[in-house]
């Protein structure tokens, strides 16, 4: 991180140092600008357009997602035989009648001996 940090800084203050030379009692980024002509004026022009647009675009598109945030109430229905309501009584059922089995075979045992 620091390593590109670093560099950059360096070509930065090599590149302004390079165009302030002057050549002909103008810095040579002035000689540059006058070749490019109002390239770069247009540039800057189309550059801020887009962001304008793109920061309209934003905040329509979040003023949609926060308008648009109402949650949708849908009727819900459940088959009974998919309840997991009635699954955990119909469990305690067949136990019910698993211990009422096992008691009258528990009673015959008993009554046998």
């Amino acid at each position: 991180m620091f390593g590109i940090l670093f560099k950059f800084s360096l070509a930065f203050i090599f590149s302004y140092i390079i165009l302030s030379f002057q050549i002909q009692n103008k810095p040579i980024f002035y000689h540059i600008s006058e070749l490019t002509g109002p390239l770069g004026v247009e540039v800057q022009k189309s550059l801020s357009k887009s962001v304008k647009r793109t920061i309209t675009q934003s905040k329509e598109m979040g003023k949609d997602l926060f308008e648009n945030a109402d949650p949708v109430y849908l009727k819900d229905s459940i088959k009974s035989s998919q309840s997991s309501l009635f699954n955990q009584q119909d469990s305690e059922l067949i136990l019910e009648e698993i211990k009422k089995e096992e008691t009258k075979k528990l009673d015959e045992l008993i009554n046998k001996n």
